[in-house]
């Protein structure tokens, strides 16, 4: 009834949800404390390049004053490609919830575009900042921003291809030697060498200390060639 004082066993329930909560909120604290804790990180990367525009031309030289000269045959554009590439990471926990680490990334897998163009990473360089919380008591969440060096295999390589008959136009079936324009794209594929990255990811528990981490993320933005490279990571990271 209005007015009437709380029952002593609704003031005990009370009593122990706020002690459960308080205890349970001391617990993650104890999960998380991560603080000063270094790790490292070694895995797998499955980068995806997308935008890659593929101009192919034949009849290419140089000329006696030692410029380049070239017909276009064809162009390609937004154009995928799929490379494989090992990752070590050393980072640390500069508070509970904030790190920064470094990465080295080293192609190990190319793909090759159209027969005449074999792509990969080479190597690459990141430095990241970024926040991290547990989700539960065997999960981490976290997201990272940083930035890129790197630098790209890119092999061209020559075709011979077979050309019918145009009876449109009276041509007659020829032989094309066509390879990728070395004036419209650029000589390592990417215009720059340095970009902004970001991460999200999780890390599971999986023995004390160890973690099974799942990430993806853009490696890099090339703005002068319009070209970005998206990257599936999974890692086997240690703390200590």
């Amino acid at each position: 009834m209005l007015g009437q004082k709380p029952s002593a066993l609704f003031t005990l329930g009370i009593f122990f949800l706020l002690v459960t909560i308080n205890i349970a909120a001391n617990a993650n604290d104890l999960e998380h404390q991560k603080e000063g804790i270094d790790y490292v990180a070694f895995g797998l990367n499955y980068n995806k390049f997308k935008s890659i525009e593929l101009v192919t031309v034949e009849n290419a030289g140089v000329n006696s004053e030692g410029e380049i000269f070239e017909d276009v045959f064809s162009r390609q554009s937004a154009l995928k490609a799929d490379t494989y590439a090992a990752t070590l990471v050393w980072g640390t926990y500069v508070t509970d919830y904030f790190k920064t680490e470094l990465r080295y990334g080293q192609g190990l897998a190319s793909e090759t575009l159209d027969g005449i163009a074999e792509i990969n990473m080479s190597y690459w360089f990141n430095w990241y900042i970024g926040a991290a919380y547990p989700i539960t008591d065997y999960a981490n969440v976290f997201a990272q921003y940083g930035i890129s060096i790197f630098d790209a295999d890119f092999t061209r390589i020559q075709k011979e291809l077979f050309i019918p008959v145009d009876l449109n136009t009276l041509q007659l079936p020829r032989i094309a030697v066509i390879q990728p324009s070395r004036l419209e794209m650029e000589e390592d594929l990417f215009g720059t060498n340095f970009s902004t990255t970001w991460l999200v990811g999780v890390d599971f528990s999986i023995a004390k200390n160890w973690y099974w981490t799942w990430e993806y993320g853009r490696l890099l933005n090339d703005d002068a060639s319009g070209i970005k490279v998206y990257q599936l990571n999974t890692l086997l990271k240690y703390e200590f």
